[in-house]
């Protein structure tokens, strides 16, 4: 089978022995995987991302010495089940992206040649942690799943209630997904910010009531404007410094990654923000700790989400309550993927792109 991986910060396409799946794994087709920001990352940083697992969790999540196989954002199609399983031949199906195996955890879309992922022709998936694709859902709109489940963790890790008024720094994919789900759960005025014109103007599309150009306008006085009510029904934190008494709750969404955005917004966040960094910065980054301390912002970082939530997404998005379909910029066949991470490398026009291996 045809395969992606990632050798020595090069993307190429080799073949492959088609998987043999074990215990409690199924063998699927891959229909539609998603490229993400950190199948960027993993092409052109994979010491580093080696590096910075293995200083966080003792070991690394990849063997940057090894061919990486990619795709974690996936849709598949059931190919071969044992008997008494609860899927069966020709199942649409999405999975979270591991294996649970005697040896230990394997990433799918982060592993060696032993377990390929999204943007192989077939895969493995485990059925413990396999969901099928309800309500006839397109493949195209089921690969959204794991992004959009992302998003919705870092939203409930804010959170929300209806009276806080959110302010997305960064529409990029990430940033975009946060969007949609703020406006899922009518959580707003929404404010985005990003110097990108074609990203703001998708901003708006996926439910940004005020988007500001930052080269141009503050976001943070935007959010200000948007906040600011005479009575409100919940005022923010209120401080004898900074005041707030006329101010609704903020909560910041840091969907950018880059040094500096986060001593950025708690230098532009007001008195007693909620920040949630979403974004990957995979070099060092420096704060003045004096800013979260003397406005008492209260920073929380994510990276993931459970498997309720890669649930509950998928449920959402089956039955039109979270509405990503803008996400989608292109979709492309497996010859063209490496043409697709070079335009991702430069985003303005591209969002998300889907790759279909079969074709």
């Amino acid at each position: 089978m045809r395969s992606a991986i990632v050798e020595n910060n090069n993307l190429k396409i080799v073949d492959l022995p088609e998987p043999k799946p074990r215990e409690n794994e199924l063998l699927i087709k891959s229909l539609v995987c998603g490229i993400c920001g950190s199948d960027l990352h993993c092409r052109h940083h994979t010491h580093e991302l080696a590096d910075s697992s293995r200083e966080v969790v003792g070991s690394a999540i990849i063997d940057a010495d090894r061919p990486i196989l990619m795709g974690h954002e996936f849709v598949g199609e059931v190919l071969e089940t044992r008997q008494g399983s609860t899927f069966k031949a020709g199942d649409q199906v999405v999975s979270l992206p591991f294996l649970m195996r005697e040896e230990g955890l394997a990433m799918i879309g982060f592993s060696s040649a032993d377990v390929p992922g999204g943007f192989s022709e077939q895969m493995l998936v485990d059925s413990r942690l396999t969901m099928k694709v309800p309500n006839g859902l397109s493949p195209d709109m089921a690969a959204l799943t794991e992004p959009m489940a992302v998003a919705l963790h870092a939203v409930n890790r804010g959170e929300p209630t209806r009276n806080h008024v959110p302010l997305v720094i960064g529409c990029g994919p990430i940033g975009l997904a946060v969007i949609a789900v703020l406006k899922m759960m009518k959580i707003g005025p929404i404010v985005a910010s990003d110097f990108s014109r074609a990203r703001r103007d998708l901003a708006r599309k996926m439910g940004a009531d005020v988007v500001v150009n930052p080269a141009e306008h503050s976001p943070y006085d935007s959010w200000k404007e948007a906040a600011q009510t005479a009575n409100p029904e919940e005022a923010g934190p209120i401080s004898p410094l900074f005041g707030g008494a006329d101010l609704r709750p903020s909560l910041i969404f840091e969907c950018v990654g880059v040094p500096g955005l986060i001593q950025n917004v708690c230098a532009g966040a007001p008195y007693g923000a909620r920040v949630v960094v979403v974004g990957l910065c995979m070099e060092k980054d420096t704060i003045m700790p004096s800013y979260p301390v003397m406005k008492e912002i209260d920073l929380r970082f994510v990276s993931f989400y459970s498997g309720e939530e890669f649930g509950a997404t998928l449920n959402h998005l089956a039955n039109g309550e979270l509405d990503a379909g803008g996400l989608i910029s292109d979709t492309v066949g497996l010859s063209d993927i490496e043409s697709a991470f070079d335009r991702l490398g430069k985003p303005e026009n591209d969002v998300k792109i889907l790759v279909k291996p079969s074709e």
